[in-house]
């Protein structure tokens, strides 16, 4: 039986819909996460045009067709699966397709209760490949007070690879599925925050209540598709934007990215639409457990650990109340980060946690942690790089010209950035000198985490680096892997470390050795950086080597920044170089 009867003859309604140009109209295109003509979705669950992915027009008509004609309008029916194309084509066609019993839709719509929308920027996780470059996601505010029973809409590839080099072979080529979800916010606090130990930067965003109200009826029509994930554009982010584009048509988020998206350039990319509000600031336990190691006495902290691992004694007199507040404060901090980190069953954990808030609440109010400031994520240098510089070496003085997609080393300018992280890929410099164009580097994967210990963590630090290089003499390429492992010291303001470092060179003068690597970099404020690292090699058949580099760089804003280096290496021959220039970011 058709249910026609509700609005204008299906033939009609098609027609007015073709006289309105609708199949081409840019929120059409948006509701089909269609750029041009052929829909980034691949899931065909998503169509209901058997060519409806790279048939708008086709798609349009049977999406029509179905809503006026189809008996069914029970959940699972395209009358509920699809509310956000349903709400759009009754408005453009000023008709009704009648009502339905889509009780799942109603009750989520109960329990979400959408009011506004929040972007949540998590730091970066360098120990995880797969969130090296931060994350995006969005939160769907209610009208609750308390923000942690919102829920979280994310994007993300559907994996568990720990494998970096594998991981971005995958993400480059498409060989994950990305799937949006929904789920608790306090949940994905708990993943980052806690578990990751990332720090969570929160912009509230201006849509209306309608706008937040099409968001959400997208989102339901998105549960369950998937579409293939992109490391450098069809990402995390890059899928958010989509839903900010269908919560109001009149921006255009996406048209600030070409060839790649990044999760603090989407972060840029809200601002500079004018969709941002207040910032909000979540500290990561671990960022926070830093925190109160400022403030305790090295007694303190001593004893700060003894609490957490379970031992029972009393502060002495001489102890301040405050450094008693700290200390509890902080031990209880320690025991809930232990059983995060899975360190402690679930019942020792609760018994010392409860027993340390009721010994701090004996002691009554006191004051609050202060956590410094850290920048924010849309502080930082653009993502991409172009470098022009000039070059002057032991037997020829180059034009240098370099690109880099992403991300950031660390001779760079930390503000915004995880400080310590290097994330470098595909990072390429050319020689031009007398008409000769010489390749001089192509980093295929670079990256570092340089994480200082402390009285409560003892993390190690890391790095590894895979490309062609000229830094071995004799103006020849060779291609390089090294893997290293190390320890360092300091803060967010400076930091040194010692790696061993294990290398393997193919190409020119093919050979395999081990090293020692000892920096320290320090940011001076201003945005200035300095960083000096010196290091030795021992071969298995080639004389040792001796390497270092002193640099310093001015990042004048985020589009702009002056470096100078120079390089010593010292292999049978000297190859000291020289260089300075700039850098463009965008």
């Amino acid at each position: 039986m058709s249910l026609a009867v509700y609005a204008a003859s299906t033939d009609e309604l098609i027609a007015q819909a073709h006289s309105l140009n609708l199949s081409q109209s840019r929120y059409w295109h948006l509701l089909m996460h269609t750029p041009h003509n052929e829909s980034e979705i691949d899931d065909d669950a998503f169509f209901l045009a058997s060519d409806g992915k790279i048939n708008l027009s086709s798609e349009l008509e049977t999406t029509i067709k179905l809503l006026n004609e189809d008996a069914n309008r029970s959940n699972g029916s395209i009358f509920c699966r699809f509310p956000a194309r349903r709400a759009w084509l009754e408005s453009e066609l000023n008709t009704t397709f009648g009502e339905g019993e889509c009780t799942e839709y109603d009750a989520l719509l109960e329990k979400m209760d959408p009011q506004k929308v929040t972007l949540v920027f998590p730091s970066a996780h360098i120990n995880s490949p797969a969130s090296m470059f931060g994350h995006t996601f969005l939160r769907i505010d209610s009208s609750m007070e308390s923000k942690l029973m919102s829920y979280a809409i994310n994007y993300a590839a559907q994996t568990d690879e720990t494998n970096g080099m594998s991981f971005a072979y995958k993400g480059l080529f498409g060989g994950y599925s990305g799937f949006y979800s929904m789920l608790p916010y306090y949940e994905k606090l708990k993943e980052y925050r806690d578990s990751e130990s990332r720090d969570v930067w929160e912009y509230d965003l201006n849509f209306t209540h309608d706008e937040v109200m099409a968001m959400v009826r997208h989102i339901w029509e998105l549960q369950g598709i998937h579409s293939w994930y992109y490391f450098l554009d069809e990402n995390c982010s890059y899928n958010m934007l989509w839903l900010a584009e269908v919560a109001r048509e009149s921006i255009h988020l996406r048209d600030h990215f070409t060839y790649y998206v990044s999760p603090p350039e989407t972060v840029r990319a809200f601002e500079e639409e004018g969709l941002v509000g207040e910032k909000h600031y979540r500290p990561s336990k671990r960022t926070k457990l830093l925190a109160y190691e400022k403030q305790l006495t090295p007694l303190a902290i001593t004893r700060t650990k003894a609490l957490a691992s379970g031992e029972h004694f009393s502060l002495d007199d001489n102890v301040s109340a405050q450094q008693k507040q700290y200390s509890l404060e902080a031990a209880s901090e320690l025991v809930e980060y232990d059983y995060i980190q899975g360190k402690l069953t679930k019942d020792t954990y609760a018994l010392r946690y409860h027993e340390l808030l009721r010994q701090r609440a004996s002691l009554g109010k006191g004051e609050p942690l202060v956590i410094d400031a850290k920048s924010n994520p849309d502080t930082a240098h653009h993502a991409a790089r172009f470098e022009l510089a000039k070059g002057w070496y032991e037997n020829r003085s180059p034009y240098l010209v370099g690109w880099r997609p992403a991300f950031h080393d660390l001779s760079e300018d930390d503000t915004g950035q995880l400080s310590g992280a290097q994330i470098e890929f595909l990072d390429t410099l050319i020689g031009i000198e007398n008409g000769r164009v010489s390749l001089e580097k192509l980093t295929i994967l670079s990256l570092s985490s340089i994480t200082p210990v402390s009285q409560f963590f003892k993390p190690f630090s890391w790095r590894m680096k895979a490309g062609w290089n000229r830094e071995y003499g004799e103006d020849q390429l060779s291609f390089v892997t090294r893997i290293g492992a190390g320890s360092a010291i300091g803060n967010e303001k400076w930091y040194g470390y010692v790696l061993t470092e294990p290398e393997v060179r193919t190409g020119f003068k093919s050979d395999i050795g081990i090293g020692l690597s000892a920096g320290w970099a320090i940011n001076w404020g201003n945005r200035m950086k300095t960083r000096i690292e010196m290091g030795e090699i021992v071969y298995v058949d080639a004389p040792h080597r001796i390497h270092g580099i002193f640099s310093h760089q001015w990042q004048v804003n985020p589009s702009v920044s002056f470096f100078g280096t120079l390089e010593i290496n010292h292999q049978r021959i000297n190859d000291d170089r020289m260089c300075a220039g700039v850098n463009l970011y965008f």
